[in-house]
């Protein structure tokens, strides 16, 4: 995380006040930490950062979360850390969030999914948080180009990319009714996926109980078909 980025969450907080917040993708706690910051002097409640592992990808003698003591030791905002979790695995974690920040896996359709498993636990400002917008630009093979799909589904009335670190960052604003995000979500799916390697057989399962319990049959049918040719071993290894 930039500083400029780091700005433009405080930004957001500060415009949008929400009283409960998720982090996905927790890594050293560098922005959890910051963000608990931001929250607790807006008058936020809780902040709840969830990460599937606990081991930090740049050191990995430490665990996910070590910079968060130093950065936020207590104050007004609940911090709680959800190791092994991803947001396939919202049932670990109770109630809604009024913004969220999304800086997990950026192989597409990760933050596709991240982004659907969130959209029916959103209320508030449904504000969602992305990161790694140019990261697709620094690879010679683009794995991480699941941001700047999802930030071209968005229409401009419900996108904000900030001029942060090289316009890096962006915000997307959940508020539409379902039949159009599900409409929005359908078409990006269909993107050619940049996985380093296929959803295995349990996050398969886990994606279509999601997709089960909170949208219509028919998007549910389409991400089986998408499925069908998309998830499969070395797609990408020459590029896109």
């Amino acid at each position: 995380m930039a500083i400029d980025e780091l700005g433009f969450l405080q930004d957001l907080i500060v415009k949008y006040r929400p009283r409960r917040f998720i982090e996905i993708g927790m890594a050293s706690g560098l922005s959890t930490g910051f963000l608990a910051r931001f929250l607790a002097e807006n008058e936020g409640a809780d902040l709840v950062s969830i990460d599937h592992d606990d081991s930090f990808f740049g050191d990995p003698t430490k665990p996910n979360g070590f910079l968060v003591p130093e950065l936020y030791p207590s104050g007004v905002t609940k911090v709680d850390l959800v190791k092994f979790c991803t947001s396939l695995d919202l049932e670990r974690v109770p109630g809604a969030f009024d913004m969220a920040f999304v800086d997990a896996n950026h192989q597409h359709p990760w933050p596709a999914i991240d982004s659907l498993a969130l959209y029916p636990r959103m209320t508030g400002s449904k504000i969602v948080v992305h990161h790694d917008l140019r990261l697709f630009a620094k690879q010679d093979v683009m794995f991480g180009i699941g941001p700047k799909y999802l930030f071209d589904q968005f229409p401009d009335s419900h996108r904000t990319r900030s001029e942060a670190n090289g316009g890096n960052i962006f915000a997307v604003d959940l508020t539409m009714d379902q039949p159009r995000f599900e409409a929005l979500m359908a078409d990006l799916l269909k993107l050619p996926w940049s996985l380093r390697g296929p959803f295995p057989p349990a996050t398969l399962e886990k994606i279509r109980a999601m997709l089960r319990n909170h949208y219509s049959p028919a998007l549910l049918e389409h991400f089986d078909r998408v499925v069908a040719t998309q998830n499969m071993n070395d797609r990408f290894r020459s590029g896109l």
